[in-house]
């Protein structure tokens, strides 16, 4: 969860407007909720100086890195100098510089502070929690801004901010709110959030910025934005007046986050565990390395990297497996899903349609065509209402922003009414043949054709463009049984759950086809 971290405040202020406000006064970051975090920092009412009738509101300019500057003629110093001789000199009340309670700014070695100046400084720290993969993976900041001047300004106002300085350069993930003084020699304010790496493309590098207005007495003005040992200007504007307008910053820093990925999650059964390309990693579930949802690592999408799946799928797996565990011990593949996952990959509702044991009786058995079709209209109908409630749920427990890959399956028999499917001969596969008659071939291909049409229309009754169907049907189409082009699947073979599947060739055929209509995140 996103946290403020306390800090030093010294003195009453007021509250960024519509903006939750912690006790310190600091105003909290969103909440990273299930449905991800996204800073949504917004712009309180304007402040107005004391003293004076101007309104300000915070980081309201754009900030970009600058040199310091200075009129001529102005004094160095270790920061903002006034520019000030004779009578109005001394007139200038004259202060005690305080202690910093951070790390005290220093002077250059051979620029010794001199005349009548302000310094700035700021302590920061970051730090990770969690592990990446895990949704308490955090990076936690904390900081305190200060600022200490050697004579008493009119009035002075500060206000802090955390700047995205990765994937979102510029955009601010956390703001104070506004800190306004009367007559003062020195200010602070200190702040921090913990930015969820899981939840978050930014943050990786951020930089800590302060924003100071500076009121000097009336018969003095600014005369340079002078150097600080280890921050940087990013607004320098007043010089010649008596209110100076600067902002800070400590520079990009790393939050110590790993790069960001695309988190994937597979789920499903034996044609997304890889049954069929052995050998196995779990030999229960059959999942193997050589499955698609492993060959699609490292694909980039929108700049980001998809990582390794969590493979959850299993060997068998029907619709209600999602849901509950298939094995005593093994969880639900639900489970799996997590609030950071973006892509989840996904291939169910064969073995709902008993597909693959029909399958099997044809070639085993006798003419299974003869008494009709093999699936009938109303299971079709009713695996399809049961498809698209899983697919919303799929939807409603990943990342907002992710997509659900939906592989319709590949038909690894051929059809005997596609010139690109050989049939069988006495010289080629001719156990096929006598196998499987040309009539009964016919019959699998109708039934794989109308399990297609059954998930493609399951998908489009989410009315989700997050769920993405993807046509798998013909995807073997050339490279099927009895092919002499190369075959992507498997005949009947030993052990018999590894028949009629894809082989390695045939899942990579799978990898190709996703990497190649994944859309953008």
């Amino acid at each position: 969860m996103v946290a403020v971290i306390g800090g030093l405040l010294v003195s009453a202020q007021p509250a960024l407007a519509a903006t939750p406000v912690v006790d310190d006064g600091a105003a909290a970051p969103p909440t990273a909720r299930g449905e991800g975090w996204q800073p949504d920092i917004q712009k309180p009412d304007p402040v107005t100086l004391p003293g004076t009738t101007k309104k300000i509101t915070p980081f309201a300019k754009p900030l970009s890195p600058q040199q310091p500057e200075a009129l001529p003629g102005a004094t160095k110093g270790p920061g903002a100098t006034l520019k000030a001789d004779g009578a109005a000199r001394s007139a200038v009340r004259k202060a005690d510089r305080p202690a910093f309670r951070g790390a005290a700014p220093q002077a250059d070695p051979d620029d010794p502070p001199t005349g009548l100046y302000c310094t700035e400084a700021i302590t920061r720290n970051a730090s990770v929690s969690g592990a990446p993969n895990q949704t308490n993976y955090a990076a936690n900041i904390s900081y305190l801004a200060e600022f200490g001047c050697n004579f008493w300004l009119d009035a002075a106002y500060i206000a802090t901010g955390v700047i995205d300085r990765g994937r979102f350069d510029g955009q601010f993930l956390y703001t104070t709110a506004p800190r306004t003084y009367g007559p003062t020699y020195y200010g602070a304010t200190s702040g921090g959030l913990s930015i969820p790496g899981e939840l978050f493309d930014g943050g990786r590098n951020v930089e800590i910025a302060f924003e100071l207005y500076l009121l000097a007495p009336v018969g003095v003005y600014w005369g340079g934005c002078f150097s600080i040992p280890g921050l940087r200007y990013l607004l320098c504007e007043g010089l010649g007046t008596n209110l100076l307008h600067i902002v800070l910053g400590t520079g990009s820093f790393g939050t110590g986050l790993q790069p960001p990925v695309i988190r994937h999650v597979a789920l499903g059964d034996s044609y997304s565990s890889g049954t069929g390309a052995p050998p196995y990693s779990d030999e229960l579930c059959r999942r193997a390395p050589a499955t698609y949802s492993n060959l699609i690592t490292g694909t980039v999408l929108s700049g980001l990297p998809v990582d390794r799946p969590t493979l959850a799928a299993c060997h068998g797996g029907k619709i209600i497996d999602l849901y509950v565990g298939q094995h005593p011990g093994l969880p639900p593949q639900l489970d799996a899903i997590q609030p950071h996952t973006r892509l989840v990959t996904l291939t169910i509702g064969g073995n709902d349609l008993d597909f693959s044991l029909k399958l099997t009786g044809c070639y085993l058995g006798a003419d299974c065509a003869a008494g009709g079709p093999l699936v009938t209209q109303q299971k079709l109908d009713q695996v399809r209402v049961q498809l698209t409630a899983l697919y919303r749920q799929i939807r409603a427990e990943m990342h907002p922003s992710g997509k659900l890959m939906v592989l319709s399956y590949p038909a690894v028999v051929p059809n005997p009414d596609d010139p690109a499917d050989p049939p069988p001969a006495q010289d080629r596969c001719p156990n096929l043949g006598s196998n499987l008659v040309e009539s009964e071939r016919r019959a699998i291909y109708e039934a794989t054709a109308q399990t297609d049409r059954m998930i493609r229309d399951a998908v489009l009754a989410t009315g989700d463009s997050r769920v993405v169907y993807v046509n798998g049907l013909d995807l073997f189409r050339g490279h099927r049984l009895c092919s002499t082009n190369g075959v992507w699947a498997n005949g009947l073979t030993s052990p018999l759950s590894d028949s009629f599947h894809p082989n390695a060739p045939g899942y990579q055929a799978m990898a190709t086809r996703l990497a190649q209509v994944l859309p953008p995140f």
